[in-house]
C-alpha cells in the first residue's frame, strides 16, 4: 500500500479510541479490515505504539508514510518531533 486506505485509518483511529493504543486497537476492529491490508496495518500499529505514541486524524498519513518510508529524513524528522510532544503530553 502506497497510502493508508481512508477505510482503514478512520477503523484504526477508531479502535485506538477505544482502547488506548494502537495495537490493542487493531484487534478490537481486525475484522473489519480487508486481509490484504491486515499485516502491514497491524506492523504500522505496532509501530505507533512503540516509536511515537499515539497518532490522530491529522498526522496518521504522515505516520504512514514515514513507516513506509524510513529512509525519509524528512518523514523521520516530522514522526520524531511528533513522538517527543506526544512523550511531552503523556508526562504532564
Amino acid at each position: 500500500m502506497a497510502k493508508l486506505p481512508s477505510y482503514a485509518k478512520a477503523l484504526l483511529l477508531q479502535g485506538a479510541s477505544t482502547t488506548g493504543n494502537f495495537t490493542d486497537g487493531y484487534h478490537f476492529i481486525e475484522e473489519q479490515l480487508q486481509v490484504r491490508h491486515a499485516e502491514d496495518l497491524f506492523r504500522f500499529c505496532k509501530w505507533i505504539d512503540a516509536r511515537i505514541g499515539g497518532a490522530a486524524s491529522g498526522n496518521i498519513d504522515m505516520l504512514y508514510a514515514a513507516y513506509r518510508n524510513p529512509g525519509d529524513a524528512q518523514l523521520a524528522a516530522q514522526a520524531e518531533g511528533l513522538a517527543q510532544i506526544i512523550k511531552r503530553i503523556k508526562n504532564i
